[in-house]
């Protein structure tokens, strides 16, 4: 048994803790909220999933009393020592297991299974067959016995699939390794089972020819075509079809086509690719974000590749942190390091298939296929098994990114974005915001050194409250102190304080405060760029629903979906509910556009012609 926590699913249900068998783990439904996490073990799953799983579209009233009552219980049934289970833990209205995916026997056989396919094309069939002999003995019955709901009926039906195509590839081993005559009466009964499945027909004919029984071999191939012609009016696949015209001929090739594979010629070397950013000298902060990242990135693996995403305002350091992160875990990806940036803040974002293609190129693909499924069955099947990490920078939304994901646990994904990635399947959101006084004035001081700034703390302070704390400001900040050692503190705050120069004040070089902030802005609807404009000049750092009703002049109910909107976007951040803020440059940004606008309109306005005003005074005058 594997120490810790593990489950057995191919058969009926059951726990282990430590190698000690756990009691019977409750009702059905409660086995079936179980099973849900257990095979998206290390996802979180959010409660309507849940009611899904275990009832379809049609669940009951108290659906979701009843799945928190079986959370309660299988916390209490599945802990050690009397106290509850650590691994079941609450993800904001649902929850997540957190347990290794070899904790489970299906995740261990399907491991197995893949393990011993590249075996085979290694030529190392001996390997390949115990391999799966082992996984094979995992089945204790029918998996899942018992468990109700559409999710176990389709897990059930998933794995019972995945046994048979195992079984199937076991046989063809054994036919590699001249167990001709024992295979035959194992084929035999697989296909009176299962008379459908033309490979078993097919590997039957191969064994009885190979053990010197022609005849018997071609009227296997006549009773599955007579089934098939009279039950559903189809005639065999050409694969079953070909293989009957090869007895007939007695094609000695026939022998060799279940030869033990060669293997392959020596080529180069598997590439390695390593394309992540160069790490930043003078990271600052971040310190418990840093550890929580490189513990989820480097910890036990569930049963799909942990997925990040980032999220935050621009600027707020979020490709610094991840790229910051990646290196710190690459060691525990030896086979790679992919990296990306998706423009989705642009106006061209990057596609995902020419995202696919530029990955299988660096993977060492030479012909890429054309179209992006197939780019993406090509990529998945590549990393396969691989401990390979993904850094996917400045996604615009979840379509974007969706083909861009491995398949295998083996792997991680690190995504950066502004606005939320609804229907991405994430392991764990983390939401930035701007740094403390202490981490402004710690970045600050690497660039301008701790002595400039104790010359000044007051100013000190007033530049880190001017930048709100945004690394992107605090960063053109320094680089342009640092380029003007003889500017006092002082005279730096002089010039952010005049809030009609701020934000064109905050730029160095390629950063820039406002040219980080524009893209965002551009991609508003009118309405909630209009929105902002009068929020900024109307409203304080606070905003509630309330006051944004009253300034915008609509409902409740319009403005919050506005301030959702301004949110989802960025240029606002949930606070509270029915309070958001609004950070103090992002208010200066959008001053900026008002002003713009205002002038914009009294230019474009028309000017009142002399004759109307004559016209006018002669109808005033007395006659």
């Amino acid at each position: 048994m594997i120490p810790g926590l593990g489950f057995d699913v191919l058969g009926e249900v059951r726990a282990h803790r430590d190698g000690r068998e756990l009691p019977r783990l409750g009702a059905p439904q409660q086995q079936g909220t179980l099973l849900v996490l257990l095979l998206l073990a290390g996802q979180a799953v959010s409660m309507s999933q849940l009611v899904r799983a275990l009832w379809g579209e049609d669940p009951p009233a108290a659906a979701v009393r009843s799945i928190r009552t079986h959370i309660w219980r299988l916390r209490g049934l599945l802990g050690g020592d009397g106290a509850p289970a650590r691994e079941l833990v609450s993800v904001g209205d649902g929850y997540r297991l957190d347990i290794d995916a070899s904790a489970v026997d299906a995740n261990r056989a399907e491991s197995a299974w893949k393990k011993a396919a590249r075996l085979r094309l290694a030529g190392q069939s001996e390997a390949a067959g115990d391999l799966l002999d082992g996984a094979i003995e995992l089945w204790r019955g029918d998996p899942l016995a018992g468990v109700p709901g559409p999710f176990a009926e389709r897990q059930r039906d998933r794995l019972s699939e995945l046994r048979l195509t195992m079984v199937e590839e076991q046989l063809e081993l054994d036919l590699t390794r001249g167990r001709h005559q024992t295979t035959v009466l194992r084929l035999r009964e697989l296909a009176d089972a299962y008379p459908l499945r033309e490979r078993l027909h097919g590997l039957l004919m191969r064994a009885l020819y190979l053990a010197g029984r022609q005849t018997d071999a071609l009227a296997v191939f006549s009773a599955a075509r007579t089934l098939l012609v009279e039950e559903y009016g189809l005639e065999p696949g050409p694969q079953l079809t070909e293989l009957h015209q090869r007895i007939l001929r007695g094609d000695p090739r026939l022998a060799a086509a279940v030869a033990t594979p060669a293997p392959p010629p020596p080529g180069p070397a598997r590439l390695v690719p390593a394309q992540l950013p160069p790490d930043l000298p003078d990271f600052t902060g971040r310190r418990a974000e840093v550890d929580e990242l490189c513990a989820l990135l480097t910890g036990n693996r569930g049963s799909a590749p942990p997925v990040v995403s980032l999220t935050g305002m621009c600027g707020v350091g979020k490709s610094a942190l991840a790229v910051h992160v990646a290196h710190r875990v690459r060691d525990a990806y030896p086979d790679g390091q992919l990296f990306c940036g998706l423009r989705g803040t642009g106006d061209r974002p990057a596609r995902s298939g020419e995202v696919l293609a530029g990955f299988l190129s660096a993977l060492g693909v030479e012909s890429v296929p054309a179209g992006t499924a197939a780019r993406c069955r090509m990529f998945r099947s590549l990393l396969d098994g691989r401990r390979m990490l993904l850094l996917l920078d400045d996604a615009r939304d979840a379509d974007q990114v969706r083909n861009l994901l491995p398949g295998s646990p083996s792997c991680a994904v690190v995504v950066t974005h502004r606005t939320r990635l609804a229907g991405l399947p994430v392991s764990r959101q983390l939401g930035l915001r701007g740094f403390d006084h202490r981490e402004s004035l710690e970045l600050l001081g690497r660039t301008l050194g701790r002595r400039r700034l104790d010359r000044e703390p007051d100013e000190a302070s007033l530049l880190t409250r001017t930048c709100g704390g945004l690394p992107l400001a605090l960063r053109v900040l320094a680089s342009r102190l640092a380029a003007r050692p003889d500017w006092s503190l002082a005279a730096m705050a002089e010039r952010l304080g005049d809030e009609r120069r701020t934000v064109a004040e905050l730029r160095a070089g390629e950063l820039a405060v406002g040219g980080a902030l524009e893209p965002g802005y551009r991609r508003l609807p009118p309405d909630q760029a209009r929105a902002l404009r009068l929020l900024a000049a109307g409203t304080g750092e606070r905003i509630t629903v309330s006051a944004a009703a009253t300034l915008l002049r609509t409902d409740r109910c319009a403005a919050e979906s506005l301030l959702e909107g301004l949110a989802d976007a960025a240029l606002l951040e949930p606070s509270t509910v029915g309070s958001y803020t609004i950070h103090p440059l992002v208010r200066c940004f959008a001053r900026h556009h008002a002003r713009a606008e205002a002038v914009a309109k009294l230019r474009t306005a028309p000017t009142p012609s002399a004759a109307p005003r004559r016209a006018g005074l002669a109808v005033a005058r007395p006659k």
